[in-house]
């Protein structure tokens, strides 16, 4: 195909220069439907049997919605007529109606257009009037479909929900499946139209590639396989740049990539809006509970929640998809592949409460394989750290401890990153290691660059923007070891602990060093790394699986309230989930809907919270415990780290905006029963 050689800098052109539709036939055929549209509402009835009343008539389909090809288009105008009182009254008068229509088109036509021709194809749709617009030079056509409908929306101002009763009619009608989608085109246009120009460029790829694989599909199969319907690549795009981007301005390969990619996970794909109906309206959130039962794909349109506009073949596009991965129009001028935006295929919000546990396995569980390659890549930086790094050197690293969310076993699918504190000799005390750490980070990194001189691996670094860093942070790549680059942080630091026996608590003096050396809250925090990690790592699976979801849920907030302050750190969010299962009986099998529950519901008490444990510190050592006193009669929220009680993970951070947050996804599907009864919590509270 012509796309696949096009370089991923030059889409915007190739859409700008082969895909947008040529002036000259839009303008033409604009004028062509508008003269249509006048005698439409102009035409005479039978004597004695005037004929039906215009109330409007909405422009739909792809040139309605701004996403039409260069070549072919499609266009629906869709009549609303006085003579439909009901959903039902559509099919009692719907043949007799188009018929009358047809007579209309032809009498019409007697004085054509200049410059474009008509013909009448095979009637395929049922319940619409088809016909073909062509250009004199056969270029460019557009296929009409006039639609006869009843006008369920009334005079809608644009931007309001329609009435529940307008679904509640729907869902009570009987309808077949997309049976009545004409009635709601308005809002299938406007759904669309409100969108950036580039997104509709973007459109325009994802329909250019489709109709490509249509037309090899035809090609090559005696009996093509029925694809989904372009409409749904559209949803499916708006979809991910909602979700992954949702700027006016983005990069075309990185967005043309991740449809592709959610085309390749069609058998987990569940999308759906409900801007214009609402779960709130419990005949609706009946129907959708049922939707979302049924096999995927799943993309409900967001004008008629009956229609499953998904429903197809979807295995030649995701073979297509695959293949169109490894070409030109996704490789950057430096030939690195360019990534996608980060969407999954399916939303949390969106999940019914039962079906919580699956989700996690889905799409948060990391898999064995990911996993696997994650440890080989930590394994070669550790084996490096130990071995290679100050060999030429007095200082001798005393131990590498793995730490993060990949060591404590709370990782989420696709999150190749891993942190590694390194403990030296040179530092005696923490104070030293504030002094001295920017040295020895430099000196890791003069090591590394050696070790990519020498092929060994290749490594990208990120540029630290303070004098004095605390992290060295770099990308690996292997040719060899990997199918994607593992982010890592190097983090030295003083071994405060020692040869510290799993499960002993260290000794009080450990913790009166801390307190007289410390000047920032968490300063620190490194030296404990192995008792964050073990904190988490002795708790049950089932748990690991809720800081997942509730890691996951986390970020989407990150998202939501990216450039409007800093959310609270990750790390607090899962003490705080371990906090809530602890308090909430520590069933190892518990519900994981109420657990989700539970921790949103203290997120939004975070002006009470006050949360930490003893397990490492001990209070009765004086110092120590006139310290933990003095820190828990600081204002709430406090989350104080079990390693380190100098770390107050609640402070000075925007929990207004997580608490929002919480409070929204609390009414959604995954907090709410089959019988539409809200979830409850457990019966924790916000302080110890």
């Amino acid at each position: 195909m012509d796309l696949y050689r096009t370089p991923a800098s030059e889409l915007d052109r190739f859409v700008a220069t082969r895909l947008q539709p040529r002036k000259e036939f839009t303008e033409t055929a604009r004028r062509a439907l508008g003269a249509l549209d006048a005698a439409l509402r102009e035409r005479r009835g039978r004597p004695g049997a005037p004929a039906p009343r215009v109330l409007k008539i909405v422009k739909g389909g792809s040139s309605g919605r701004g996403t039409a090809l260069k070549g072919g288009c499609d266009s629906e105008l869709v009549i609303f007529l006085d003579c439909f009182k009901s959903y039902v009254d559509q099919r009692a008068r719907r043949a007799e109606i188009l018929s009358e229509m047809r007579a209309l088109l032809e009498s019409w036509w007697q004085n054509p257009v200049p410059g474009l021709s008509l013909k009448f194809p095979e009637q395929s749709v049922p319940g619409a009037l088809q016909f073909r617009l062509t250009s004199i030079d056969l270029e460019d056509w557009m296929d009409v479909s006039l639609v006869p409908a009843f006008d369920v929306l009334g005079q809608l101002s644009s931007g309001t929900k329609p009435n529940p009763q307008v679904y509640s009619r729907l869902l009570s009608s009987g309808c077949q499946e997309g049976e009545h989608k004409a009635c709601f085109a308005e809002l299938r246009r406007n759904f669309v139209n409100i969108r950036p120009a580039k997104l509709k460029n973007l459109i325009l790829l994802v329909k250019h590639w489709y109709r490509q694989v249509v037309a090899q599909n035809k090609r090559k199969r005696p009996a093509p396989a029925s694809l989904p319907p372009a409409y749904a690549l559209e949803l499916l795009t708006i979809f991910a740049w909602e979700q992954g981007c949702g700027k006016d301005c983005f990069d075309m390969a990185q967005g043309f990539r991740t449809v592709l990619g959610l085309v390749q996970q069609h058998q987990q794909l569940c999308v759906y809006w409900t801007v214009n109906y609402s779960t709130e309206d419990p005949d609706m959130r009946m129907h959708l509970l049922g939707q979302l039962r049924k096999p995927r794909p799943l993309v409900l349109d967001p004008a008629d929640p009956t229609w499953n506009v998904g429903q197809g073949s979807w295995e030649l596009l995701a073979q297509e998809a695959a293949v169109l991965g490894m070409q030109a129009c996704f490789l950057s001028r430096d030939g690195t592949s360019m990534p996608p935006w980060d969407v999954m295929p399916a939303l949390l919000y969106q999940t019914p409460a039962g079906d919580l546990d699956k989700f996690i396995s889905e799409f948060l569980q990391p898999n064995r394989q990911f996993l696997a390659q994650v440890n080989k890549a930590v394994d070669t930086i550790c084996s490096f750290l130990k071995e290679n790094c100050f060999r030429n050197s007095p200082i001798k690293v005393i131990k590498v401890v793995k730490g993060g969310s990949s060591a404590k076993g709370t990782a989420l699918r696709g999150r190749s990153d891993a942190d590694l504190v390194v403990f030296l000799s040179c530092f005696s005390q923490f104070t030293e290691q504030g002094n001295k750490r920017a040295e020895i980070i430099s000196e890791i990194r003069a090591q590394l660059e050696a070790c990519q001189r020498e092929q060994q691996f290749e490594v990208k670094f990120e540029v630290s923007k303070w004098e004095n860093p605390r992290v060295l942070s770099f990308s690996l790549t292997s040719q060899t070891m990997l199918d994607q680059s593992v982010d890592f942080d190097v983090l030295p630091a003083f071994d405060a602990l020692g040869q510290l026996v799993s499960g002993s608590r260290p000794s009080s003096q450990v913790y009166v060093d801390l307190i007289h050396s410390y000047s920032n809250a968490g300063e620190y925090s490194t030296c404990f790394t192995e008792l964050q990690r073990d904190f988490i790592i002795s708790r049950p699976t089932k748990l690991k699986s809720l800081i997942r979801l509730v890691k996951h849920w986390y970020q989407q907030c990150h998202k939501i309230s990216e450039g409007r302050g800093s959310l609270p750190p990750k790390h607090g969010l899962e003490l705080l989930t371990v906090y809530a299962w602890e308090q909430g009986g520590k069933d190892p099998q518990f519900n994981m809907a109420e657990g989700f529950r539970t921790v949103l519901e203290l997120v939004t008490q975070y002006r009470q919270l006050c949360v930490y444990w003893t397990i490492n510190y001990n209070t009765e050592d004086k110092t120590v415990g006139d310290f933990l006193k003095q820190q828990l009669q600081k204002p709430r929220p406090i989350i104080l780290d079990p390693a380190d009680p100098t770390g107050n993970l609640g402070h000075s951070a925007r929990w207004d905006l997580l608490a929002k947050e919480a409070a929204a996804c609390m009414s959604s599907l995954c907090c709410v029963g089959r019988n539409g009864i809200p979830i409850q919590p457990w019966p924790v509270k916000a302080a110890v």
